[in-house]
């Protein structure tokens, strides 16, 4: 379908135009020609209903081609285009076969524009970054004008610099002032660009990679296949500028400067005594106190680390904090990064790293931005580590029932805790279902056998002895508690009758509230003869119960863990590169966002201007951060830069 900008001799507004295309789109429509007569906004807006559409502009382009574009909208002008090219473009494909003027790509977040010539002044100025979209794309043939990539936060740019109207400065005046993210490849000279932002740097392998990968397809878009040997013949022909991190910045951090101090030595150096408005104000020059501290603030910042679950320890149902594992990796503690797990899971090799369908991966917050952090290898890794020391004895004797997934955890955790711990198992071999995933081919019996191996190291087994009712009775009278972990059994329940009095049970499942304590005291229940699930939630349950039944000899009260899962929306992945390739142990942790566990970076610290915010040294080598009230001023700056979202603002009340 054409559509023309001018009819009769009259130009069509642009509202009208748009209302076409949109009309025609609805129609079914998809591919679109517009003869334009300067219209603006053409091709904006085409919501993903309508997707794919194309639509090819000719004749004179108005400002916005493209502004606040969809994914599924592809536009190509034939020729030039004027302002704002791609203005909050959210996803479409824009090709200019020719130059854009003034800020093309402003304040984009998804999609591309190619550029067969140069671009004018403030391109790709406040671009952002969603991490759940591939980043915005800008290409430019030729050179950008003078304040390019300004406030930039996101998103890649590349200047080609081929026959540039400016040679010896195919940047322009002053590029990348106030620039906080993103990555800008170009090739040429440039003569200068904010060092206080951003820094110059070599391509990377990956660097390169993506910049041949993708030149391809750029260059046949803009008509000038030809140039693909002269633009990647060499790596050596191109620079990147990239932003520095704020630890980086704060590393490179000049001496603050008072308000004070800046207007006398800076600004009315620069405007003249009293400022641009200085020949309009009669009043003496003041900085009156316009913010409150104290209780006069409206809101106030809290600290709350660890107030919330990591959304991959709220999701595993073992319970393991997977995050404090990456925590200390980041540290150095390697070795115990790995122990950490067995203080959860005595089965890491087996569940964790080959059986477990991994739901902390799947909750992983690095989803969001590239893929979830290798949780299930780190278990794997954690099969050869060193076990934990167990705890002074404290004479008491546990009797297990069961040596399967949540027996043999059980058994672990009161083990670790300084108990006497027996398991009796009617089976020749211990591990339950893991056993029968053995003979299923889906578990090496190696790897069984060096966790089970561990396990049995720190207790009693008593392996090919059923427990029959007298048995179970003397087990109740001899031991300080008893643990029952006998498996899933059939709905009538005859596999119970060794319980039969005080221990309620009905349909093959043991009753038991919310510790795990069935009506006997000193009686347990755990697994799936509570309630059947996973590997992971067998071995859960039976840490739970072995934490309910020491509480109980040891004469204090237990609580179930009952912290909600931290939103995704407190957490910050703009700090955070997105990564395909795989890493190393150091490497994942870095990837780690550390969800509700504070990363130590300090960012709160040195985002607060009025240096209302401290860090303190606590007892283990631990710290806090601290807020003086009689400096704070509830402005919210260390809750909206914090990484982990361990910062809250609250009613100051």
């Amino acid at each position: 379908m054409k559509i023309q900008g001018n009819i009769d001799g009259k130009r069509v507004p642009s509202r009208i135009l748009e209302e076409t295309i949109q009309a025609a789109l609805r129609e079914g429509v998809r591919e679109i020609e517009v003869e334009a007569q300067g219209q603006h906004g053409i091709g904006g807006r085409i919501w993903p209903k309508y997707s794919p559409a194309r639509i090819t502009v000719s004749g004179p382009i108005g400002q916005r081609l493209g502004a606040m574009g969809m994914f599924g909208t592809e536009i190509v002008a034939r020729g030039g285009s004027s302002d704002d090219v791609g203005w909050l473009n959210c996803g479409a494909k824009i090709t200019v076969l020719g130059d854009v003027t003034n800020g093309a790509h402003n304040a984009g977040a998804q999609g591309v524009l190619y550029v067969q010539g140069g671009g004018g002044a403030r391109c790709d100025t406040m671009t952002k970054q969603n991490p759940r979209f591939e980043p915005l794309q800008s290409w430019y043939f030729r050179d950008v004008g003078d304040s390019f990539a300004e406030f930039k936060a996101g998103g890649i740019a590349v200047v080609c610099g081929v026959n540039p109207r400016h040679p010896d400065n195919i940047l322009g005046y002053r590029p990348c002032v106030g620039m906080v993210g993103g990555t800008i490849y170009f090739r040429g000279a440039i003569k200068g660009y904010s060092d206080k932002d951003v820094q110059l740097l070599e391509l990377t392998d990956q660097d390169w990679h993506w910049l041949v990968e993708n030149m391809k397809p750029y260059l046949e878009a803009i008509e000038r296949s030809g140039h693909l040997a002269e633009l990647t013949k060499s790596r050596d022909d191109w620079k990147k500028l990239v932003a520095y991190t704020p630890a980086e910045k704060k590393t490179r951090a000049a001496k603050r400067m008072s308000t004070k101090e800046f207007r006398l030595k800076h600004w009315e150096q620069a405007v003249g005594k009293g400022g641009i408005f200085a020949d309009m104000i009669e009043e003496t020059f003041t900085l009156a106190p316009y913010v409150a501290t104290g209780k006069d603030r409206l809101h106030k910042p809290v600290w709350l680390n660890e107030e919330k679950l990591a959304p991959c320890v709220a999701a595993c149902p073992s319970g393991i904090p997977s995050h404090k594992r990456f925590q200390l990796l980041r540290q150095g503690k390697n070795e115990e990064a790995l122990r950490l797990v067995l203080n959860y899971s005595p089965l890491p090799a087996s569940v964790c790293g080959e059986l477990c369908p991994n739901l902390c991966m799947k909750a992983c917050t690095r989803k969001l931005l590239d893929k979830a952090l290798d949780i299930k290898g780190l278990g794997k890794l954690s099969g050869e580590v060193t076990p934990p020391v167990p705890a002074a004895a404290t004479g008491r004797k546990v009797a297990v029932v069961g040596g399967g997934p949540a027996g043999l955890a059980a058994a672990w955790q009161l083990a670790l805790k300084g108990h006497a711990v027996t398991v009796y198992e009617s089976a020749a071999e211990l591990g339950g279902r893991l056993g029968e995933a053995v003979a299923k081919g889906k578990l090496a019996r190696e790897i069984l056998g060096r966790d089970l191996a561990r396990i049995t190291s720190a207790i009693t087994v008593k392996a090919g002895s059923p427990v029959d009712s007298g048995l179970f009775a003397k087990l109740v009278k001899d031991n300080d508690g008893v643990i029952v972990a006998c498996g899933a059994q059939a709905k009538e329940g005859t596999g119970l009758a060794f319980l039969a009095a005080g221990v309620n049970h009905a349909d093959g499942k043991i009753k038991v509230n919310a510790l795990g304590q069935t009506d006997v005291l000193k009686v347990f229940a755990v697994g799936d003869v509570v309630n059947r699930g996973l590997a992971t939630h067998a071995i859960g349950s039976g840490r739970r119960g072995a934490d309910a039944l020491h509480a109980l000899m040891m004469d204090y009260d237990y609580q179930p863990e009952k912290r909600q899962a931290i939103a995704y929306e407190q957490l910050n992945l703009v700090y955070y590169e997105a990564q395909q390739e795989p890493q190393s142990l150091a490497g994942e942790a870095d990837r780690c966002v550390s969800c509700g566990l504070c990363r130590d970076c300090h960012l709160c610290e040195t985002a607060c201007y009025q240096g209302a915010i401290t860090r303190r040294a606590t007892d283990g080598g631990e710290f806090e951060y601290m807020v003086d009230d009689k400096k704070c001023i509830g402005c919210g700056f260390c809750a909206g830069i914090c990484p982990c979202g361990v910062w809250v603002m609250t009613d100051n009340v």
